[in-house]
C-alpha cells in the first residue's frame, strides 16, 4: 500500500496546522488527495498495521440496512459511532457545556453511557439515535410528497437497466437535515460508472482522519464496489478515493502546544523531509525525538495524538495485499442482514502486528 504511505508523507511533510472546533482538537492536514485502487490487483487492506476487517464491514452493512442507531453496532462490539451518539445525547439533553470534551467528567459519563446503551434497550432506543445519517439517507429519504426514496434499490435497478447512465449515485449529503445528524456524513458521494464489462466507484469524502478513518474507508468502499458489481453482473475495477480535508489528529494541549508553535512545525517537517525511503528506521528516530521534545499528553487524553502512530507505521515496509472472495452466493439485500464474515472472505492477509490503538476524535 505505497499509495497510503505517500499520503501520510504528504501530510506530515507539507501539511498545515488548524484547530477543529467540533472535536476541539488540533489537526495537521492538507486540502485534498485522490488515490485509485485497481481491485483486480488485490483488496486494499493495509498491511503496515492490522485492520480488524470485521469492523469496517459491519459498519458498511449497518449503513446499507439504513440504520441510524448505535445499539446494533454496540451489540456487535463495534464502537465506531458510540462517542458521536454520546455527543448528540449530551447536546439533546442540554449537558454539553456541563460535561466538556477532553475532561475527566466526559470520560466517566461516556463509560456509563456506553454501558447503558449495551444493557438498557429502552434507553438505547432514544439515547443511541444518531439522526438521519448515512444509510438512513440512502434508504429512507423522502420526496416532496412524502414518498420514500430508497437510493440503494434505485441504484441497483438503474445499473442493470441503464448501465451507461451517469446517475448511479448514492448521496448522503442532505443539507436540509444536517442539523439533525450527530455528525454530517464524511464520505458523502458514491458514484458508480459502467464501462463495458467493468464497474468503477468514485467516492468523495469531505473530511478524513488519515490514521484511523482512511484504512476503514478504503476497505469498506472497496467491498461496496465488489458487492454492487456482483449484484449487477459486472467486474469490479477501479475504486477512486478522493478526500478533501485530509488530516492527522494532534490531540489537545498540552501535547498540541508543540504544533501551535510554527517554529516547531518547521523543525519537525525539516527533519521529516530529510528521511529517505530506504532508511525507514529514521522514522522511529524522529518519533523518539518528537516524544522527547513535545509536552506529554494529559491524563485521560492519551493516544489522541496520532503522529507517533503514523511515524511507527511509516517505519514498516508494505507487504503484498490480500484478495477478496465471496464465501456464499447471497443477494446483496439479503447479505446485509447476515454477519459479514460469513459472506466475505479475505485471503492472504499478513499485516504487521503492533500497538496501533489510537483514540478517535468525536
Amino acid at each position: 500500500m505505497d499509495e497510503y504511505h505517500t499520503l501520510l508523507k504528504e501530510i506530515l511533510g507539507r501539511g498545515g496546522v488548524n484547530y477543529e472546533p467540533r472535536t476541539k482538537e488540533y489537526i495537521l492536514g492538507i486540502s485534498g488527495w485522490s488515490t485509485t485502487f485497481d481491485l483486480r490487483k488485490g483488496f486494499p487492506l493495509l498491511t503496515t498495521k492490522n485492520v480488524p476487517r470485521r469492523l469496517p464491514f459491519e459498519e458498511l452493512f449497518w449503513k446499507l440496512r439504513g440504520e441510524r442507531n448505535v445499539k446494533s453496532l454496540v451489540d456487535r462490539n463495534v464502537n465506531i459511532w458510540t462517542a458521536n451518539a454520546f455527543d448528540r445525547y449530551l447536546e439533546t439533553n442540554g449537558l454539553k457545556d456541563k460535561i466538556p470534551k477532553h475532561s475527566k467528567e466526559w470520560n466517566r459519563e461516556f463509560e456509563n453511557y456506553s454501558k447503558k446503551i449495551k444493557e438498557d434497550f429502552k434507553f438505547a432506543k432514544e439515547a443511541g439515535d444518531l439522526g438521519p445519517v448515512y444509510g438512513y439517507n440512502w434508504r429512507y429519504d423522502k420526496d416532496s410528497k412524502g414518498n420514500r426514496i430508497d437510493q440503494l434499490e434505485n441504484l441497483l435497478r438503474e445499473i442493470k437497466e441503464k448501465p451507461g447512465s451517469r446517475y448511479h449515485v448514492l448521496s448522503a449529503w442532505n443539507v436540509s437535515r444536517l442539523n439533525e445528524m450527530a455528525l454530517g456524513p464524511c464520505p458523502f458521494w458514491h458514484q458508480f460508472s459502467v464501462w463495458g464489462d467493468f464497474i468503477d466507484l468514485h467516492m468523495v469524502q469531505r473530511s478524513n482522519d488519515v490514521f484511523l478513518g482512511n484504512p476503514f474507508n478504503q476497505s469498506q468502499d472497496s467491498l461496496l464496489l465488489h458487492m454492487v458489481a456482483k449484484e449487477t453482473g459486472y467486474e469490479p475495477r477501479n475504486f477512486i478515493y478522493t478526500t478533501i480535508n485530509t488530516h492527522s489528529y494532534l490531540g489537545v494541549p498540552p501535547r498540541a502546544n508543540f504544533w501551535i508553535d510554527s517554529d516547531n512545525l518547521k523543525e519537525f517537517q525539516k527533519k521529516f523531509n530529510k528521511i529517505k525511503i530506504r532508511n525507514r528506521k529514521d522514522y522511529l528516530d524522529l518519533r523518539e525525538w518528537y516524544l522527547k521534545t513535545a509536552p506529554r499528553e494529559s491524563e485521560g487524553n492519551e493516544r489522541k495524538d496520532h503522529i507517533p502512530f503514523i511515524l511507527e507505521q511509516l517505519s514498516k515496509e508494505p507487504r503484498e495485499i490480500p484478495t477478496l472472495k465471496f464465501e456464499k452466493n447471497v443477494p446483496l439485500m439479503k447479505a446485509i442482514h447476515m454477519p459479514p464474515l460469513e459472506i466475505i472472505g479475505i485471503n492472504g492477509y499478513n499485516p504487521y502486528k503492533w500497538d496501533s490503538k489510537a483514540v478517535m476524535a468525536a
